[in-house]
């Protein structure tokens, strides 16, 4: 193994021709790929996100733009990831993948506890369903929810993403899903989300349906969330975290493995660049 110095990690591999990569190239596939998780950043958010020379992000930005996959807003100083973006991805179908990689993770899951589940991501201020085994389940609770969404702050999934994602970008959502005055309550719920170990959902909120989430994680990064639904008129939160609590956090493990093997393939520029969390 090679010593690295894009930022990330201290190992850095070969590709399958056995030569050295280029490290410029994956310095600026780094920083391509920090501002396109950010949304828009500013120069200093990426610079600590990479963990390169400061001089070193200014160049990488510079040919990014060059390349127009960056473009910087210069009354507010910000960038963000142009639309040619999509480019790098187009041939590479992420919910085809999904489905294929996390089926047999989420049919082992239903068979151990009994309860459906769904795996979602997060699309600006919602979190999306994007594969479930609901329509396996015996269980009747909404087979056709694929697409399906549900407000951050108001679903299970999206408490235990903004309980575990990193602290930056926690506060810009925070920032961008309620007002100043409710973001004190918030930031109470999110610690008391962490301290339970996992996300919840207010079963009083229709439709009457509870859940529990976990965050799928990669690194220190939330890569989506996993859920399980349940009745609450047949069983209590309680009981479903006894239950179930432990074979949910064993399948956010398979899961996080599975993308972090797309993470490292060959293929694309990694798991955050090719699905649009």
């Amino acid at each position: 193994m090679q010593e690295n110095d894009t930022g990330g990690g201290n190992e850095v591999r070969r590709g399958s021709s056995g030569y050295e990569p280029v490290r410029a190239v994956l310095r600026a596939f780094r920083v391509l790929e920090e501002v396109n998780r950010l949304g828009q950043a500013r120069l200093p958010e990426i610079v600590r996100a990479v963990g390169l020379p400061r001089a070193t992000v200014i160049r990488m930005l510079d040919t990014l733009e060059v390349a127009d996959l960056v473009h910087r807003d210069p009354d507010q100083a910000v960038y963000q990831a142009t639309p040619k973006v999509h480019l790098l991805s187009s041939g590479f179908n992420f919910n085809l993948w999904l489905e294929s990689a996390t089926t047999p993770i989420l049919l082992k899951l239903l068979r151990r506890i009994g309860w459906p589940s769904d795996i979602l991501m997060l699309h600006g201020r919602e979190m999306v369903v994007s594969h479930s085994n609901r329509g396996h389940s015996v269980i009747d609770i909404n087979p056709r929810f694929i697409g399906m969404r549900s407000p951050v702050l108001g679903s299970a999934s999206g408490r235990a993403y903004l309980a575990w994602c990193p602290e930056d970008e926690r506060e810009r959502l925070i920032r961008i899903v309620c007002n100043l005055q409710d973001q004190r309550r918030i930031r109470a719920e999110i610690k008391h989300t962490r301290a339970a170990g996992y996300g919840s959902r207010d079963v009083a909120l229709p439709p009457n349906v509870g859940a529990l989430a976990v965050p799928v994680m990669i690194g220190d990064r939330v890569a989506c969330c996993i859920d399980t639904v349940f009745l609450p008129q047949v069983t209590t939160a309680a009981e479903v975290a006894r239950k179930c609590l432990g074979p949910l956090r064993e399948a956010a493990t398979e899961i996080a493995a599975e993308m972090s093997m797309t993470t490292q393939s060959k293929k694309g520029q990694g798991f955050f660049a090719l699905s649009t969390t």
